[in-house]
């Protein structure tokens, strides 16, 4: 009898502790994201339709103290930071806004700011910075990247990993020699969506393909899409959207100051979380993270296209929150930061087509 108590008692103790707590969904942008600094500069190049190429290779540099693999320091991902050093300027030269479309934040052979201009008159401001590797031994004054004894390491190769970029005065130069941007068709739309990110401390992940992209009418694709998101963000089911952005903010090491929001082509119309993930566990231990992002997806067939909306989104992100949440003996997903979410989640739906997609 005393051991059926005791295994009662285990049972109801077990049941409870799988038992997550209540989910609180965010009721206002300022639960979702805190950060009134960052906001306002993301809402300056929202407001203007600066959008922001960010890519894969530059989210996975990272600056960092090595001996070997059991004596290293790894820094966190720096290009959200360093990203924001430039915007700042914006904020004291507000006219600089209007002459560019794309900042871009990449790898290049010398630390730099360069001009791109496209055969439709599009303007990219590149910003290139360089990596630069030292190498040193170890003596007995060196401060080692971890906490063991110098004597064990007497001698050693010590490595370490650092960035050089331009300066704030060359960003500055370089806007100054430019004249106001042309008006450039795939980039005229609506900056709503784009604003209703950038409170969320979230920019739209660019790729240039994407705003090539035409239906056989002529349309450009991103435009269209990003007019529609914007209209269905003036309607009430965000909730379950500003529920992961927040945890995505919170939790993610990529995401701590900026996060993404991806619009992919996708035949099967997915939608949910994504995990850029490069490899398994292993590369993570070496100081690697990988980028955790919110998606919705698009198709183009002819002149029609298809995308999946924030409401199905929504619906898709409140499906992964019950699978999160409950009595479970699983998690569905990883929760280290370095990998949030991974192997991320994702619903197929059918996709809706584009209103009014006319010249």
């Amino acid at each position: 009898m005393a051991n059926q108590i005791i295994r009662g008692v285990f049972l109801v103790v077990f049941l409870s502790s799988c038992v997550a707590t209540q989910i609180r969904l965010p009721s206002s942008v300022q639960q979702v994201y805190k950060n009134e600094n960052i906001q306002q500069l993301l809402l300056l190049a929202a407001q203007n339709n600066i959008l922001f190429h960010i890519p894969d290779s530059t989210t996975r540099e990272i600056e960092k103290t090595e001996i070997d693999q059991k004596c290293r320091q790894v820094e966190e991902p720096f290009w959200a930071e360093r990203l924001l050093i430039y915007l700042n300027e914006f904020r004291k030269r507000p006219e600089f806004l209007t002459r560019i479309h794309i900042i871009e934040l990449k790898r290049g052979d010398t630390p730099q700011v360069q001009v791109q201009k496209d055969l439709d008159g599009a303007v990219t401001l590149s910003i290139q910075f360089v990596k630069i590797e030292s190498r040193g031994k170890v003596g007995i004054q060196t401060k080692l990247p971890c906490k063991n004894s110098v004597a064990e390491y007497l001698n050693s190769e010590l490595i370490k990993t650092d960035y050089e970029f331009p300066t704030t005065e060359n960003f500055n130069v370089t806007l100054q020699n430019l004249t106001e941007r042309p008006n450039v068709p795939r980039f005229q739309f609506s900056n709503v969506f784009l604003s209703y990110l950038a409170e969320r401390g979230v920019i739209l992940k660019f790729n240039h393909e994407m705003s090539f992209e035409k239906t056989t009418k002529g349309h450009f694709v991103m435009a269209y899409v990003i007019n529609q998101l914007g209209e269905e963000t003036k309607k009430t089911f965000h909730q379950y959207v500003n529920y992961w952005f927040k945890q995505i903010t919170e939790k993610s090491t990529q995401a701590s100051l900026i996060q993404m929001f991806a619009i992919l082509p996708d035949k099967e119309f997915k939608t949910g979380v994504r995990v850029e993930s490069e490899g398994d566990r292993a590369r993570r231990a070496i100081g690697e993270s990988d980028l955790t992002y919110v998606f919705t997806s698009y198709n183009v067939e002819n002149e029609n296209v298809k995308f999946v909306g924030l409401k199905e989104l929504d619906q898709c992100l409140q499906s992964f929150t019950t699978e999160m949440s409950g009595v479970k003996l699983r998690k569905p997903a990883a929760t280290e930061p370095e990998s949030y979410l991974r192997p991320g989640y994702s619903c197929s739906t059918p996709g809706h087509e584009v209103d009014n997609l006319k010249h």
